[in-house]
């Protein structure tokens, strides 16, 4: 497969996973806890005016990991380095975050940990997906 079809793959394949999975995480895990937080929302208006912000960070996190991923990879599976730089990527991205969130908003503790375990998880998945594409390079 030539590479730039290969990176642009990875990049669909990152954004689906990360779409989907964030679905699920937001709407369906923690969906009736964020309407018994809704004080601490936008109003709701505001918030679909700017629906396309979230398929925006999807996008470019997918398009960051097709970048980053071939640079550093092993002759290994894909599964076992997929994962494996999926979960590094989701560590450095949400552990940091969620510790400064921790100490700057009162929400629920469950919050941080659902937020945390979901992105580290959604961040694992879109590497494996990434690695499953570039296994064909």
């Amino acid at each position: 497969m030539k590479k730039n079809q290969s990176f642009w793959l990875a990049v669909l394949a990152g954004f689906t996973v990360l779409a989907a999975v964030d679905t699920v995480i937001h709407r369906i895990w923690l969906g009736d806890l964020y309407k018994s937080l809704a004080n601490f929302w936008r109003p709701s208006e505001e918030m679909q005016a700017n629906a396309w912000l979230p398929f925006l960070s999807e996008f470019a996190l997918a398009f960051l990991l097709a970048v980053i991923y071939p640079i550093g990879r092993e002759k290994k599976p894909p599964l076992e380095q997929g994962l494996r730089f999926g979960v590094l990527m989701g560590l450095l991205i949400h552990l940091p975050s969620i510790l400064i969130k921790y100490y700057l908003y009162p929400y629920p503790r469950f919050l941080f940990a659902a937020w945390f375990v979901g992105g580290v998880l959604e961040v694992a998945l879109a590497g494996l997906a990434v690695a499953l594409v570039y296994q064909k390079d």
